[in-house]
């Protein structure tokens, strides 16, 4: 399909000098959708009707001839034009769904973007002809007299599918603490999208890192993973919903701002939804207490019989952050028949021995304090029912609180 007019008619109108038409514009269109830094698209010179110059808009051309023109159907404004640089990763979408137009455009920084034409009934405009059952896409890029370079990449040509995106999570923590985020993804159609994918970023402050997902009304989950990142495969049919979501401990020693990130695309569906990605900004501050674990050492306990098992022993640092704390109680989880070493003799009071899968341990008294600057070890064995039960032996949902009561 050879282009239309140079200049103002960005190779879909015709184009005109001293009001003569001296090329023709394209075979049979039915829509030309104008990215116009100059704003010429919507004068005279580009075809009939048009408000005059739109510097800086999309204007949009209905159907028409090759040289009665292309009728001005619409046209809003593009803050800031189309001049982004290839670096940016700009990106515009355009949707034709059930005879209406919309036009998107985004960035890499921005992956939702910005809603240029929204749902502009294309189809209705008088003198539209009927939608055609095929179309043929052209690209073409005129300057006039100026000159400027354009560049296209990555073109794809798919099902719409509008998959809304969205992302909660805490607003505040505490270091050390166990947080989570849910991401809801939805597809609300006109298709279905069997291969969807949610992506996103982990925060390197998160530790002991968990992604779980759950279909509804028909999704499907693949296989998560979360070794570079975020991603969750979901089978996504039409009026269909996943919940995913994203837990990790966070580095008891960190304090500042965790951001996580996701997005939600599909190699085979053009995703038409505002909302396509989301983030969850947690603000993260130290605990009254700090606690940190150690591994020293393991061995294999072979008496008495109702104490066998795999024992690690482990040595718990306690720092206060703020002020002096003369109570105190550490919690973790531990896996199930594991509990706190009946052969090893504690200073310290054991309130839950682990067989409920919680160890609690508290200060026996106000005399153990943990002042700023000066950390409290407190060393613990735990007996595990095999070495295969204990695993890494980390221990889950570390904390240490302050009490008032011994």
């Amino acid at each position: 399909m050879p282009p239309g007019g140079t200049g103002a008619a960005l190779g879909y109108s015709y184009a005109t000098s001293s009001g003569a038409i001296v090329v023709p514009g394209v075979t049979a269109g039915y829509v030309g959708v104008g990215f116009d830094n100059y704003g010429a698209f919507a004068t005279t010179y580009a075809g009939p009707d048009g408000p005059g110059s739109l510097p800086n808009s999309v204007g949009v051309r209905g159907s028409g001839s090759q040289r009665e023109g292309f009728r001005w159907l619409t046209g809003v404004p593009a803050p800031g034009g189309f001049r982004e640089p290839w670096e940016a990763g700009a990106r515009i979408q355009v949707s034709v769904i059930n005879g209406r137009l919309t036009v998107r455009r985004s960035t890499k920084a921005d992956p939702n973007g910005s809603l240029l034409i929204d749902d502009f009934d294309l189809a209705g405009q008088p003198g539209q002809v009927a939608m055609p059952a095929t179309f043929k896409l052209g690209f073409a890029a005129g300057t006039g007299a100026a000159t400027a370079a354009h560049r296209i990449r990555n073109l794809t040509v798919a099902l719409p599918a509008n998959m809304p995106l969205e992302m909660n999570g805490p607003q505040t923590a505490k270091s050390g603490e166990r947080i989570s985020c849910t991401i809801d993804v939805q597809n609300l159609g006109p298709n279905d999208a069997p291969d969807a994918v949610v992506e996103g970023t982990i925060p390197e402050q998160l530790s002991e890192v968990q992604v779980s997902c759950r279909g509804e009304n028909g999704a499907r989950c693949g296989a998560g993973s979360i070794t570079d990142g975020l991603h969750q495969p979901v089978d996504l049919p039409r009026g269909s919903k996943a919940v995913i979501t994203l837990s990790g401990t966070v580095d008891p020693r960190y304090e500042g701002t965790l951001t996580c990130t996701s997005l939600v695309t599909s190699p085979t569906r053009a995703n038409t939804a505002g909302q396509q990605s989301g983030s969850v900004r947690t603000e993260v501050e130290l605990p009254l207490i700090s606690v940190g674990q150690k591994q020293n050492s393991s061995w294999e306990q072979g008496w008495p019989e109702d104490q066998k098992g795999w024992v690690i022993s482990y040595t718990l640092t306690l720092a206060a952050n703020q002020q002096r704390v003369a109570m105190w109680e550490i919690s973790f989880d531990v896996p199930p028949r594991t509990r706190v070493n009946p052969q090893q003799t504690q200073w310290y009071r054991v309130t839950k021995d682990g067989l409920d899968g919680t160890v609690v341990i508290t200060s026996p008294d106000p005399s153990h304090t943990i002042d700023p600057g000066t950390p409290l070890d407190v060393d613990v064995q735990l007996l595990y029912p095999s070495r295969n039960d204990a695993g890494d032996g980390t221990l889950r949902n570390l904390r240490a609180i302050e009490v008032t009561q011994p």
